[in-house]
Parts: structure tokens; C-alpha cells; sequence
């Protein structure tokens, strides 16, 4: 009967360090709000802050018209863009980091995490905030952890193989697209070009209601009845103008003493808001990495007559330019394409 007993209480003891033990494995489960990084309604997405440890940020803001801006002054790369918020939307939880490495994510994470901020609906407090780190060993994840968390995951895109912190760049040069006029006619107010070395080339085309004027150096060349078509092919040549690459081998005082000499010319577009965008094209001087060094009588080029250098004023930036790409806005306003037959 003893033994009976006895049977019957290890039994019962066994039956409940089992259930202790399960339940205790089920608690160290980890919270479902501790694994949710994704965003499902990115369209409700109107603000993304980038910092890193070092100083470096970038912040992304969606204006009314559903454009985005980088630091509220340049139009971010498609492409990078569009890369950033695809992870935003389906990033997933691939596993959960080992007790072995447990340590060591905290530590980078601490040290080299990038936080990413995420608004919705213009709100001033961040719906979502984690750190992103490192790729691991097989270059297939990436770590990351939540804000206010101390359990850290392996996070991946399902289907995608690589790593995702390249997508959560927070250096400037990224994100710039390399455009230096991108408008639909309709944008357009206002198109002036003028030739330092040659002010009878001078080109002034504004929006005059439903139409367009043309002027020269003086209102007395006004073209008063221009060509719509005509007009028209122009102005839809400044929907994509981009600069070839970032000018980076000339110095500051190089580029100060560029700025003092005779620009070639200089453009600006004005929007309909009354926006104005600025480049000033100086000649580039003839370098190793010139396609032509001679001219056909075997001398030595003084500038490259393949590209020319560009000032940006609004972002500071000098940039190089290729002639194929701008050689097609530098229309004359002399030219019979602005006339319209019932001008002539």
C-alpha cells in the first residue's frame, strides 16, 4: 500500500516539474510586439529619420503632394528610396539570435546600430523605432532590435538574399539623385539662359498665361507668337537633365578661383510656385581622364570638350556635366523653332 503510494506522489511530483517546465518554456517565448520591425501601411508613412553613432543622419519627409525630400532640400534616388521602404514593409524575423552570440549583437548594436524612425500621418512621436546592425557571418541576415528591447533578432526579407543595413544608409551621397532640373511643362513658369561671352544668345522663355514668350537681350526681340510645339519639345527636355558625377578633383581653391573666371552660361528654371533652380557651366580643364587630349592639329586641349563642370548654388555642389546631355537645351533665341507661322 506504501509503495502504492509512494508511486502515486512521484508520479504526481513528475507530472508537475513537466508542466513547470513547460510553462517555463513557454514564458521565455518572446513577446509578439518584440519581433513586429515591419510597417504594412507605408503610404501612411510621412517621416523617416536615419542617425547613426558617428553624427550621421538623414531625414526623409513626404510632403502633401506625395513627393519625398532629403533634409528637406534634395529629391532622394528612386531607387534607394524605393529600396528603403521595401524593407520597411515586408522585413520579418528569420531567427532568434544564439545565447552564444547574444552578447556580442548587444554590444555592436550599441556601438554601430543605425535607429531608424518611423511617422505616420505627420504625427510627432515615432510609430515604430529600432536599431539596425550588422550582417551575420553568412552575409543573409541582418541584425536588429526594437527600441526599449533588450532581445535582439536575425531579421532577413523573405525571398531576398543578402543583408539589409546598406538599404538604411545615412551618408548624404546615397541618396542624392544626380538631377540637376527634372520638371513637367506644366511646372514650368519660367526658362532663362544667359551666355556670359555671347549676350545676343541670351534666352528668356515665360509663361504667359496660356502661352509662352520669348525674349532676348532686350524686350524690343520679343517673339510675342511662338511656335506651342515648338515650345512645347523644349520644355520637355527639362523633365530629366542629370549631371554625369560629383566634381571631386578639384580642390576648394580650385573650385573658388573656377567661380571668379567667365562662367560659359547660366540656367535657371522657375516653377509656378516661384521656385527658382540655378546651374552655372564653366569649362573643364583638360585632364588624364579626357577622352580627347588633341585637337586635329595635334595640340594639346586646354579644356575637355566632352564635359564641363557645374555649380549648383542650392546644394553647394559641383558636379560634371556632359555636353551630349545640356548641348540640346542651349537653343538660341534666334532660332526659326520658336516662330510661329502666323509670326512670320
Amino acid at each position: 500500500m506504501k509503495k502504492n503510494k509512494l508511486l502515486i506522489l512521484t508520479t504526481v511530483l513528475l507530472g508537475a516539474l513537466a508542466i513547470y517546465y513547460l510553462m517555463q518554456n513557454k514564458s521565455s517565448t518572446f513577446k509578439t510586439e518584440l519581433r513586429e520591425f515591419a510597417v504594412k501601411d507605408t503610404a501612411a508613412i510621412t517621416k523617416i529619420f536615419l542617425a547613426d553613432r558617428n553624427g550621421n543622419s538623414i531625414v526623409l519627409n513626404r510632403g502633401a503632394d506625395g513627393n519625398w525630400l532629403v533634409n528637406d532640400t534634395i529629391q532622394p534616388k528612386k531607387d534607394v528610396l524605393k529600396s528603403l521602404l521595401d524593407a520597411i514593409y515586408k522585413i520579418d524575423v528569420k531567427e532568434n539570435v544564439a545565447k552564444s552570440a547574444y552578447n556580442n549583437t548587444i554590444k555592436s548594436l550599441s556601438s554601430t546600430g543605425i535607429k531608424c524612425e518611423i511617422y505616420l500621418h505627420n504625427e510627432s512621436k515615432p510609430y515604430k523605432i529600432y536599431y539596425v546592425g550588422e550582417s551575420t557571418p553568412d552575409i543573409l541576415g541582418t541584425y536588429m532590435m526594437l527600441e526599449n528591447s533588450t532581445v535582439p533578432f536575425i531579421m532577413e526579407i523573405p525571398g531576398f538574399n543578402g543583408y539589409l543595413t546598406p538599404r538604411y544608409t545615412v551618408e548624404l551621397a546615397d541618396w542624392k539623385d544626380p538631377v540637376i532640373f527634372s520638371y513637367s511643362p506644366e511646372e514650368i513658369q519660367q526658362i532663362e539662359i544667359t551666355y556670359s561671352a555671347f549676350p545676343e544668345r541670351n534666352l528668356s522663355l515665360r509663361r504667359e498665361g496660356k502661352t509662352f514668350a520669348v525674349n532676348g537681350t532686350s524686350s524690343t526681340n520679343s517673339i510675342s507668337v511662338v511656335d506651342t510645339i515648338g515650345v512645347d519639345n523644349y520644355l520637355a527636355l527639362f523633365k530629366a537633365l542629370y549631371y554625369e558625377s560629383r566634381e571631386g578633383q578639384m580642390t576648394a581653391l580650385q573650385h573658388d578661383s573656377l567661380r571668379q573666371t567667365q562662367a560659359l552660361c547660366s540656367v535657371s528654371v522657375t516653377d509656378i510656385r516661384g521656385a527658382i533652380r540655378t546651374v552655372t557651366i564653366f569649362p573643364m580643364p583638360i585632364s588624364e581622364k579626357s577622352l580627347t587630349q588633341q585637337d586635329s592639329l595635334g595640340n594639346l586641349l586646354k579644356y575637355d570638350v566632352d564635359r564641363m563642370i557645374g555649380f549648383i548654388p542650392k546644394e553647394g555642389e559641383w558636379v560634371v556635366i556632359q555636353h551630349y546631355t545640356f548641348d540640346r537645351i542651349f537653343v538660341p533665341r534666334m532660332t526659326s523653332i520658336w516662330k510661329s507661322v502666323e509670326s512670320i
